[in-house]
């Protein structure tokens, strides 16, 4: 009797560890949620399925490609994936997000902005100058016709935090990076330039608040509204216009990230959210417009750094005409929306551009201090070659 009740516990354990190994197959195949799990954050592209060919089995390309696929769909895979990196940034101190990385008290960064930072990525001085000129010549052939042209210079995290650097950056010498090169050559050209660079590296040292947030990859709340307190003026000097009003009336002190200041810390898909060290969020009321004010024609042609003014804060929203337009990295139309729908043509290469650019008062282009390994996306080139080269 002791016999049999001592085989059938053993094949009791052994059905179990064969059910737990067996139930992600199970899931896969049924197509069914065993478990609740909220969709893991971040961007990935998803692995395709590989197609089975004597050239991929020789060349061992297929069974590598045939595994991360599998992986990606196996059962509970999303479930599994918050307890691993909740481990190893826990314990280890370890981020399982592409490209972000743990410096000094915990304060997340992206590996591109510190190269940019270091000067790891700077182009030729005569590409530099390149950019720059045909950018003024942008500059002044919109300037003839009664149009704004400004270039604004978004901060980087890693040129206004280095000393929260992760620690295998420490004590590298910054070289003369592509920011130092264009702030300085679009000042010598005589371009319109804000530089939001410069002047977040002298606002650090005053300021009550973080400029950016411990998880957070843009600009914060807090240092978005010190912008804008800049930007606009700014516009209204240089365009001879008089925005609507809008006015601070509060300030709300908080640990809570609101969105997008978390957005490194949600890419790293962990079962608990980090503590943030105190945050502040201005609290902005926009006035309706009086006498001899309007709202102008915007063009943003920028990176995600535009996003915290109509997101985070509707600068662009309240303060301009509901046909601006945002071309998000000079190549999609994604802002302004009518009723959630975006109306006309979405892709920026599909426009009449020197039509385009010709119905805005002011064309504002913000690029982040690492992004101008690129410059402007190829905008003035654009511009350039739509106005036939004048």
């Amino acid at each position: 009797m002791a016999k049999f009740s001592f085989l059938t516990g053993k094949r009791r354990v052994f059905g179990a560890l064969m059910l737990l190994l067996l139930l992600p197959a199970i899931q896969t195949w049924l197509n069914i949620k065993i478990f609740r799990t909220s969709p893991l954050a971040g961007y990935s592209e998803p692995a395709p399925r590989p197609a089975l060919t004597w050239q991929s089995l020789r060349d061992n390309t297929y069974q590598p490609a045939l595994e991360r696929y599998l992986t990606e769909r196996i059962g509970f895979h999303d479930l599994l994936v918050r307890p691993r990196n909740q481990v190893a940034y826990s314990l280890f101190g370890q981020t399982r997000a592409h490209g972000v990385m743990m410096g000094k008290d915990r304060t997340l960064f992206e590996q591109d902005p510190i190269l940019g930072y270091l000067g790891r990525d700077t182009v030729p001085m005569a590409e530099v100058v390149a950019n720059v000129q045909r950018f003024k010549t942008v500059q002044d052939t919109l300037a003839r016709r009664g149009k704004l042209l400004v270039f604004v210079i978004a901060p980087s995290k890693a040129a206004i935090y280095p000393e929260l650097l992760p620690a295998a950056y420490q004590g590298q010498r910054p070289l003369r990076s592509n920011y130092d090169r264009y702030a300085a050559s679009m000042r010598e050209a005589g371009v319109n330039v804000l530089d939001f660079g410069g002047l977040f590296r002298q606002w650090k040292d005053t300021c009550s608040y973080p400029l950016f947030a411990r998880g957070g990859i843009h600009w914060s709340g807090y240092g978005l509204t010190l912008a804008a307190d800049t930007l606009f003026p700014y516009l209204e000097q240089r365009a001879h216009l008089n925005l609507p009003d809008y006015r601070r009336t509060g300030l709300e002190v908080t640990t809570t990230p609101r969105h997008p200041d978390g957005d490194m810390t949600k890419a790293l898909n962990l079962l608990w959210a980090p503590a943030s060290y105190p945050l502040a969020y201005p609290t902005v009321e926009f006035q309706p417009l009086r006498s001899g004010q309007r709202r102008p024609r915007l063009l943003v042609v920028g990176d995600s750094f535009v996003w915290n003014f109509i997101e985070q804060y509707p600068y662009l929203d309240s303060l301009f005409a509901p046909d601006s337009r945002f071309w998000y990295y000079n190549q999609l139309v994604v802002w302004r929306k009518h009723n959630d729908q975006l109306t006309g043509e979405t892709n920026v290469a599909q426009l009449d551009r020197k039509a385009e650019l010709l119905r805005f008062d002011v064309v504002l282009v913000m690029f982040n201090e690492h992004n101008l390994k690129v410059f402007d996306q190829g905008f003035s080139q654009d511009a350039l070659r739509a106005f036939g080269g004048q």
